[in-house]
């Protein structure tokens, strides 16, 4: 068998076909964008906004957590998704700070 047979066990090194992308990291950054334009435009949220923000955040988290078992499972296929990744998680913590500050 060739090394590029895929029942082979020695396999060509390389980023797998389904490696993790800048995409993997945009559901994360959605989530979180409506959290940072609304924490920049209003000074004091209300109670049912601050609900929503914590339900935002944590599904963010969760997408953050999928997007890092695909990193571990399949590794990392270009600079620029380490490069979303880290936006992810500097806007994450930065909101986690907002929120537990407020």
């Amino acid at each position: 068998m060739s090394p590029t047979t895929p029942g082979s066990p020695t396999r060509a090194t390389g980023p797998s076909p389904r490696a993790a992308t800048a995409g993997t990291w945009v559901l994360p950054l959605l989530l979180l964008a409506p959290l940072a334009v609304i924490g920049l435009l209003v000074e004091s949220p209300s109670t049912p906004w601050r609900v929503v923000s914590w339900v935002l955040w944590g599904l963010s988290a969760i997408s953050t957590f999928a997007g890092w078992t695909t990193v571990a499972r399949h590794g990392m296929r270009a600079p620029a998704a380490w490069v979303m990744c880290v936006a992810v998680h500097a806007v994450l913590a930065w909101r986690l700070l907002v929120l537990v500050t407020e």
